[in-house]
């Protein structure tokens, strides 16, 4: 197999998946960002669905949602995101986890920063890019590693194209 096939053969279906994803864009609707008593703010910055209809599998679509978050840190110490922590809640009461590349790599957030970060969820039902979702931080976000307490963040994603 020559080189340049080889390299076809792996780029081709990266460009593919790139070019299938939503766009980022903020939700039709938004909470807004949970906050903690320690001062650790939590929100769905942009976010972007997509919904592939299944013809034979009716409610079996496959979804696709990327979520931007931005966490900023009110606390007089550093904040540590583990990113393979959060969940998304579907409508129907699933918890989905990250498939976010190196999600279990923590992030630290200095005192008085803000960070933002993309999180990648998929499955097949439960979801719907015109319904409510919530992102759980679920304990992922720690200070001295004690878990923030943190409510979950609802919004109304917008549809992609």
């Amino acid at each position: 197999m020559s080189s340049s096939h080889l390299v076809r053969s792996f780029l081709v279906p990266s460009l593919l998946t790139v070019a299938c994803a939503a766009p980022m864009r903020p939700p039709v609707s938004n909470a807004g960002p949970a906050r903690s008593q320690t001062g650790v703010q939590v929100a769905v910055v942009r976010q972007g669905c997509s919904q592939t209809e299944e013809a034979e599998d009716y409610g079996w679509d496959l979804i696709e949602e990327n979520v931007e978050i931005e966490v900023r840190n009110g606390a007089p110490e550093s904040a540590t995101v583990h990113r393979d922590r959060f969940r998304l809640l579907a409508p129907d009461g699933t918890e989905l986890r990250t498939v976010t590349w190196r999600a279990a790599d923590p992030l630290v957030v200095a005192s008085g920063q803000t960070q933002a970060f993309e999180l990648r969820f998929m499955t097949r039902g439960g979801l719907a890019c015109t319904k409510e979702m919530r992102i759980d931080p679920d304990a992922g976000i720690t200070l001295s590693a004690a878990p923030v307490a943190l409510q979950p963040v609802a919004f109304v994603p917008s549809r992609g194209l």
